[in-house]
């Protein structure tokens, strides 16, 4: 007696959720129904009952920009504000680490502590002990010392006076950020000893004077030279800030950069 032959499981609910999760790990910004489904090559319908469901449990999040990763999956319960500065600084990210050759890193301030939200290095990312969803004292980076010098000194006091992480203490601590903003905003670690990383960062700025939407910061291994990747650093801000707020033109700054 002939068997006749056997067709191909279709995937379980797990599986079929695992697809759609999957299809957010290279995307740039929120993908809309279509685009799941064109990833995934599971029907529409599916697709959608699916999102409900992820979404209902906190795996993914939906708003008028179309699907992405919910709480669940994004450290800290990530909200839509980073994943629309995500998308608004990932050209200018792109470029700026074509442009230097070096590691180019996106973050934000979560009270005294920067939390990374993305990492462009091409052949170099390995050489650079970062990650997505990384934090650290933000005393203790360019990218922190840089949204830093944007506040206000109460403002400072109040996120990182509590800290016990800086020699020198508060004094040090506003004494750097009076050379940031000498440097027309830019912070810099220039070879950090027993590794020979060098890095620097500069505050994408909000509208009309709010405080820091994010940082931007250039890290190698090796000499970052000011006058060549402080403009190009300056630039990626305003272009991402523009993007976010396309109504609203930073300023821009054009005196020379100088060492402080």
């Amino acid at each position: 007696m002939t068997q006749a032959p056997e067709r191909p499981s279709r995937p379980g609910v797990l599986e079929r959720a695992t697809m759609i999760l999957d299809a957010f790990e290279d995307a740039p910004g929120p993908l809309g129904l279509d685009e799941i489904a064109e990833i995934t090559e599971l029907p529409r319908t599916t697709v959608f009952r699916l999102l409900s469901t992820l979404k209902e449990l906190g795996w993914v999040h939906h708003d008028r920009r179309g699907y992405a990763p919910g709480r669940r999956l994004t450290p800290h319960g990530g909200d839509s504000e980073h994943l629309d500065i995500r998308a608004a600084a990932s050209v200018a990210l792109n470029e700026l680490q074509l442009a230097t050759d070096a590691v180019v890193h996106l973050s934000v301030l979560d009270g005294p502590i920067v939390h990374y939200l993305d990492k462009v290095g091409g052949a170099r990312a390995t050489t650079i002990p970062s990650r997505v969803g990384g934090r650290i004292i933000a005393t203790d980076s360019v990218s922190g010392l840089a949204m830093l010098a944007v506040l206000t000194p109460e403002k400072v006091d109040a996120l990182v006076g509590h800290l016990d992480r800086t020699p020198g203490g508060l004094e040090s601590v506003h004494h750097e950020l009076a050379a940031v903003r000498r440097r027309k905003g830019i912070a810099i670690l220039d070879g950090l000893p027993g590794t020979g990383i060098s890095s620097m960062a500069t505050a994408v700025p909000g509208p009309r004077g709010q405080r820091p939407l994010a940082a931007i910061s250039v890290v190698r291994r090796g000499h970052l030279p000011l006058p060549v990747v402080g403009p190009l650093l300056l630039a990626a801000a305003r272009t991402t800030s523009r993007t976010l707020y396309p109504d609203w033109a930073p300023p821009k700054r054009t005196t020379a950069l100088r060492l402080a």
